[in-house]
């Protein structure tokens, strides 16, 4: 895996690019434990107001598996424009690695694979439609979203857990600053006919953790699958910008909506 100095480095530079921003709208639900099996296993909800059940989305926060917190939403903007088009959103908490073992990081990605059959369980309290799932996040967040689309069904029908029955996947995926592990734990797991992915990386080639390198990885190997891939950068990274006019939280709306089949509001 990765070494431990890199995984540092990645956690200050994540933590430094998500402390700024600050989530404006209070949560519906807020440190909803989806698990008991360890104490950050808890997220926030909130529940856009609609007559009929709403797509989800649910952000996970980067910190090389090390630090960070599920208030570190990228843009407070992006939540009210998802609450507005009737999606509701979460923001997950997860345990963080002791290790760098293969082991240690399947254990994360099971977590937050729980906190989205957590959320398919509360879909009659909570108003959700449990057949659009959607998952972002950064940097590690990234790797959770996307292992979520990409990886094992965690669920199964014949748990004895209530929760354990629902599915763990997630119909949509997308990453801000892909970062290195990319390639040992998700490329191999993408598949055709994988959820659409939405990339965007804005980071510098000086940057060795967040290199736009592993984004172009990702979007190769999506092409090459036929999974459904946009991929955005800054130009100046080598990776064209989003189109004429558009913000990179437009994008991201833009395409969530898309592929979760939600007509955006004129």
């Amino acid at each position: 895996m990765l070494r431990r100095s890199s995984f540092l480095l990645a956690a200050v530079i994540s933590c430094l690019w998500s402390s700024t921003m600050a989530v404006g709208v209070e949560p519906t639900y807020k440190n909803e434990k989806y698990d008991t099996k360890h104490e950050r296993d808890v997220l926030d909800f909130w529940k856009a107001e609609s007559s009929k059940p709403t797509p989800v989305i649910i952000f996970f926060h980067g910190g090389a598996f090390i630090q960070g917190d599920k208030s570190q939403i990228p843009s407070k903007e992006i939540i009210g424009k998802y609450l507005e088009a009737g999606i509701s959103f979460a923001s997950c908490n997860y345990p963080f690695i002791e290790n760098q073992s293969a082991s240690e990081y399947t254990n994360v990605m099971r977590h937050c694979g729980r906190a989205i059959q957590f959320l398919r369980s509360k879909s009659k309290d909570w108003n959700i439609d449990s057949r659009r799932f959607g998952a972002i996040g950064a940097s590690a967040g990234a790797l959770i979203s996307e292992w979520l689309g990409y990886g094992p069904e965690i669920g199964s029908r014949r748990s004895r857990d209530k929760v354990g029955r629902y599915s763990s996947k997630v119909q949509v995926a997308g990453g801000l600053m892909q970062p290195t592990g990319t390639q040992e734990m998700i490329i191999g797991k993408m598949k055709r006919g994988g959820p659409p992915l939405y990339l965007y990386a804005h980071s510098m080639p000086s940057d060795a953790i967040h290199h736009p390198k592993y984004a172009k990885m990702m979007k190769t190997k999506a092409d090459k699958v036929r999974i459904r891939c946009v991929l955005y950068g800054i130009g100046e990274n080598g990776i064209p910008p989003h189109p004429k006019g558009k913000s990179p939280i437009d994008s991201q709306f833009e395409f969530f909506c898309k592929y979760l089949k939600v007509k955006i509001k004129s």
